[in-house]
């Protein structure tokens, strides 16, 4: 049972990594509500996914440290959509490059339980 939901977790977490891949072009052209769209939409259940993976890591510095991970990447998030509410390139790609790097070392961390 275990297994297969882990499964589905990762199959989210990979869906909403492949959906934040689309954001750095759309800040490029200042599509500023695709950038929007992506954080609710397929990037909306990001938070309660890396939530439950980090319940499945048994050793418990690996799972503190995802913890931060997952608290830093929303907080990243947050910065986006707030860059792209006014209008900020240069912020908006600054946070995204932060999450994006974040989201790598969580999926990495969150891996190797």
């Amino acid at each position: 049972y275990k297994g297969s939901d882990a499964e589905l977790l990762f199959e989210r977490l990979g869906r909403s990594i492949a959906a934040l891949k689309d954001v750095p072009q759309y800040i490029e052209n200042k599509q500023w509500n695709k950038v929007q769209g992506v954080l609710t939409g397929p990037m909306g259940t990001l938070s309660s996914t890396m939530n439950e993976l980090v319940k499945n890591v048994e050793d418990s510095g690996v799972q503190n440290k995802c913890k931060g991970l997952s608290v830093d990447i929303r907080k990243d998030l947050y910065a986006i959509a707030l860059a792209a509410d006014r209008k900020q390139v240069k912020d908006a790609q600054i946070s995204f490059e932060k999450a994006e790097e974040k989201l790598d070392r969580f999926v990495t961390l969150v891996s190797s339980r």
